[in-house]
């Protein structure tokens, strides 16, 4: 979501050195790409795109495998998992994963996806429990009538309209309704509705 972002992990390391010899290092991932958010992006961004999920997706690996106590680490899959072979490979290396959570409504969806993200480096994504959330629905607003154009009125609906307009005079069949009315014109209504003929409508 940053239209400024350098689409890059930035990596920091500081050596110790001395009697107790060691390296701290600092990397600050770049955002997982989702396909909705990228699929109005040009082919360059689309690529840097990928480029971030196969390296956080090797970072994973890499870390399950250490966790797993597997002797093979695929480290050599991504850049970033190449800088970080000594940290692989080094008994007594430790990992810290901090993630960034906006507490903003708009950003729950992203959130969620960065939470996703660390839980599945770190290893802890079968601890993830999503429940559905308590939706209190609205108060079921007065349903108004469905008003018919006269094309749509049955032979009922017909005789009803006329009942309420007093139109006594007409003389419906059960072959009559609103459909069969409107493509009739004034002289076949006057022939085919009406005993007295000569009376207008």
């Amino acid at each position: 979501k940053n239209g400024v972002s350098s689409r890059s992990h930035a990596v920091c390391q500081i050596q110790i050195k001395g009697h107790r010899r060691g390296v701290l290092t600092l990397i600050d991932c770049a955002g997982s790409e989702r396909k909705h958010d990228s699929m109005y992006h040009s082919s360059e961004r689309q690529k840097e795109s990928a480029e971030i999920n196969a390296s956080l997706y090797a970072l994973k690996e890499c870390i399950r495998a250490r966790a797993s106590k597997n002797t093979r680490i695929p480290f050599r899959s991504s850049s970033l998992t190449r800088i970080l072979k000594e940290s692989f490979e080094r008994d007594g290396a430790r990992l810290c994963v901090i993630s960034c959570a906006a507490p903003n409504a708009t950003d729950t969806e992203h959130t969620m996806e960065t939470l996703k993200t660390v839980a599945s480096i770190v290893g802890v994504d079968d601890q993830i429990k999503e429940e559905k959330a308590h939706v209190v629905k609205s108060q079921k607003r007065e349903s108004r009538p469905v008003i018919l154009a006269p094309k749509q009125w049955d032979h009922e609906h017909l005789k009803q309209f006329l009942a309420h307009k007093k139109m006594n005079r007409v003389q419906l069949n059960e072959t009559h309704d609103g459909k069969a009315l409107m493509k009739m014109s004034v002289p076949q209504m006057r022939a085919h509705l009406f005993e007295d003929r000569d009376k207008e409508l």
